[in-house]
């Protein structure tokens, strides 16, 4: 079985993002105990300070340039609302 890094690595479309998000529900669902951040208040601050302390990391690998911020902030504030 692949890590779960290899296959963030795979994501190309739509598709293999939606699949990645189902395996995270999954995941946290079924392994809850596991995760670090288990309220959404700590998952999000996880990931504000995981995208500052990784873009100036020495191990840094995105191309923060090459990221459609308002297409991500979207979703992330439609997961707010939408039922």
């Amino acid at each position: 079985m692949q890590t779960i890094e290899k296959r963030i690595e795979k994501i190309t479309d739509k598709e293999d993002f939606l699949t990645f998000l189902n395996e995270l529900i999954f995941d946290y669902r079924n392994h809850p105990k596991e995760w670090e951040n288990s309220t959404v208040d700590l998952y999000l601050e996880a990931m504000l300070s995981w995208i500052e302390d990784y873009s100036v990391s020495v191990f840094n690998d995105v191309d923060w340039n090459n990221i459609n911020y308002a297409v991500l902030a979207k979703i992330l504030y439609m997961g707010k609302l939408y039922e």
